[in-house]
Formats: C-alpha cells, structure tokens, sequence
C-alpha cells in the first residue's frame, strides 16, 4: 500500500465477521469514493460510485450463481470499509483520482474513467527543437498548445506547424545537422535543409520561434504575411509555389475555425465548476487553476449574493499559486476535459474565467443552474459506478 489509508480516507466501518449482514444504516445514502481493506488494512478494491449503501452492499451479498462476480469472494476477505463521502459525478471523479494515485499508484491510471486529452508541445531550447504530441503538459521547460480533445487533432495542428513554417519532419536526419543529408521535402520545397546547414541554427529556431507564437495566439498576422508570399510567388509566376501556399493557407483557415483545442494553452484553461452539495439548496465550487483544482466551501442557494463575491476573490488569489507536478497538473486537466467535452450535457455548471466579470451574473447563472427540483439525471448524467472497478488483489 502506498499510502496510510488513516490519512486518505474519512470515515471507517468495520465489517461482521463473514456470513454476517452489514447495518447499511452506517453508510450515507449519497456517493462517495470506498475501500475494501483485509486484515492487514491492505488495499482489496478501490471504488467510485453515486450511492455508498446500495454498491457496498452489493458488493457484500452472495454471489448470484447465474452471473458469478469477478474475483475474490470479498466477504470472507474484506475487514472493514474506509470512504469518503462525494456529492456530485465530479467531485467522486476528482476523489476517485487523488485517492487510488495514492493508495495504489502501480495501477490507478487503468482505473480512471476518463482518458487522456493531448498537447502540442515544443522546447525551442532544446539543440534540435521539435513540435511533439504528448498528454502531460506544464512541465518546467518548453511551450505547451492544448488541450486538444483528442490525438488526431493534436497531430494535424502540428503537421500544419510544420507545413505553415517550414519546419523539418526528419527529426532522425535533424540531428545531424550539419552532417545530415537533404531529405524528400527538400525538394519538394516543404523545408529549407538546416540538416545540411543550407540555413543556420540560428534562422532554423527564429522558424521554430515563429511557429510558436502562431500556435499561442498570432494566427492572423502570419496568415496575412502568407497571402502576401502567395502574391509575390504568383507574380513572379512561381505558380507551383503560390499553389503550395494558397493550400495550405486554406487549410490553416480551416483548422484554426475547429482546431479541437478546448483552451488555447494551458495557461488559460481556469474554470469556475459549481457543483451540488448535501442536499437541493446546497452548492460547491471547484476552482481549477491550469493543473490544480482547489475546493470551496458550500453554501446555500440563498447565499450566493454574498457567496460569489468571495469565490471569485479566492479564485483570483490562485492564478498565481504554485502548480503541481505535471503528471497530477496534466490528469487535472483531463477530468476538467472529460466535463467540458459534454457541453450543456455535463452535470453541473462550468464557467471559464474570461466570464467571471461581473458575480451578480456569475450567481444569477448558478441559482438557474440550480434552483429547480433535484433530478435524478442532474448528478447521474453518466450511468453506472463513476469509475470502472478494481478487481481485487492477490
């Protein structure tokens, strides 16, 4: 076990001895993040789900012969139960995800139910700098671009890169530079050669320099130098040329008009989440800040007059806050993705910060959000525990 789960979990129960029913009544009603522990208060099973009562006892209750369960028989080997109480689909997602990494990092990342979304990243500082797909961001060197929904958009934004500014896609033959031997896009005009030193290192990285602040934001200032080179190339009846250029300016247009990004870099992915707490009146934020999602205090629907103010006061304090590692910062940012990616689907209410201006709207849209009878379908938008099981262990 990799972490001491008195420290991890809130509230404990001991189980009857096998054969014994357990008192349901201990458990809340409402969802949380659960484990099964054995004797040694080892780790059998890991579990999200939106009602602790009936999914323990499930759990506990006599295999059905028909459909046996998975694994081992967790009646005769379970000793008691640790949990901590959730109150919505995604605040058990964020349990679920900083419980099982510390409990049991060898395996959490297959557990989660949500998967990876991607960056385009690039170290200009490196010898030989290249745009990559990678799904951990925020690393202390080099410039990220994303998140991007998914790796086939990731992919086509740097291929775009490379066409737009003419950088090399022969990292292998790069590296030799400038012993390197010029490749098919030479001659297809798509790169200038610095392999071969045609071009120094130093204009090679004014390339990589430009593309940089394309992909973070200078879209239409290179795209009108590009029309400009399609006229001159067209005047000098370089049509081949003028061609290549008016392609891929079209097809930069329409990219950038769908590029798959859900924030233009990581730097800008900060979200207000509100979130149902303990019963119909009761709400809760989370504040994401890039990797890092803190928790606010929840308050009742008829506070939020006063409540908002505050939040946005608060939110404000973490721009500046510490991150944490890139590997936790950069799995932050896929469970806020797999949200956003829902659209009005997504249960709850996700604001970003750009409309966080004026807090009488900001509260105005959260009571609409929220004041309405609770409905099963407000924190059960997605069927089933709120993260796959854990089978147990040896």
């Amino acid at each position: 076990m990799a972490a001491n789960s008195d420290n991890v979990f809130d509230n404990v129960i001991d189980l009857p001895v096998p054969g014994a029913a357990l008192e349901t009544s201990a458990l809340p009603p409402g969802g949380g993040v659960y484990a099964f522990m054995d004797e040694n208060d080892s780790v059998l099973q890991t579990i999200g789900t939106q009602s602790l009562r009936r999914s323990i006892h499930h759990r506990l209750s006599p295999p059905d012969d028909a459909k046996r369960r998975r694994g081992a028989d967790l009646r005769a080997i379970a000793r008691r139960v640790r949990w901590t109480p959730t109150f919505s689909v995604f605040e058990t997602y964020l349990a679920y995800l900083n419980i099982a990494r510390r409990l049991t990092p060898d395996r959490y990342r297959k557990e989660l139910a949500f998967g990876p979304v991607w960056f385009a990243r690039v170290d200009p500082n490196e010898r030989f700098p290249r745009w990559q797909t990678d799904t951990v961001a925020l690393s202390t060197s080099g410039v990220d671009v994303g998140p991007f929904r998914d790796r086939s958009h990731c992919a086509a934004f740097v291929e775009l890169l490379e066409d737009l500014f003419d950088l090399c896609r022969r990292h292998d033959i790069l590296v030799r530079a400038p012993n390197g031997r010029r490749c098919v896009y030479f001659e297809m005009g798509k790169c200038p050669a610095p392999c071969d030193g045609s071009i120094s290192p130093d204009a090679y990285r004014d390339a990589i320099g430009r593309s940089i602040d394309f992909a973070t934001g200078g879209h239409e200032l290179h795209l009108q130098g590009l029309e400009q080179q399609m006229r001159l190339a067209a005047a000098a009846q370089a049509y081949e040329r003028a061609a290549y250029i008016k392609d891929t300016l079209a097809r930069a247009r329409k990219l950038l008009r769908s590029d798959g990004r859900l924030t233009p870099t990581p730097e800008q992915f900060r979200f207000l989440i509100v979130q149902r707490a303990g019963g119909t009146s009761r709400v809760k934020p989370f504040f994401v800040n890039r990797g890092a999602i803190s928790v606010g205090e929840q308050v009742r629907l008829k506070g939020l007059g006063e409540a908002v103010p505050a939040w946005l006061a608060e939110f404000g304090q973490l721009e500046s806050a510490p991150q944490p590692d890139a590997v936790y910062g950069s799995e932050c940012i896929w469970l806020v993705s797999h949200f956003l990616l829902k659209g009005d689907k997504a249960p709850g209410l996700f604001l970003p910060a750009s409309r966080l201006d004026d807090p009488s709207e900001v509260a105005r849209q959260v009571d609409s959000r929220f004041r309405r009878p609770r409905r099963q379908s407000e924190n059960m938008r997605d069927t089933g525990p709120a993260v796959p099981e854990v089978d147990p262990g040896p």
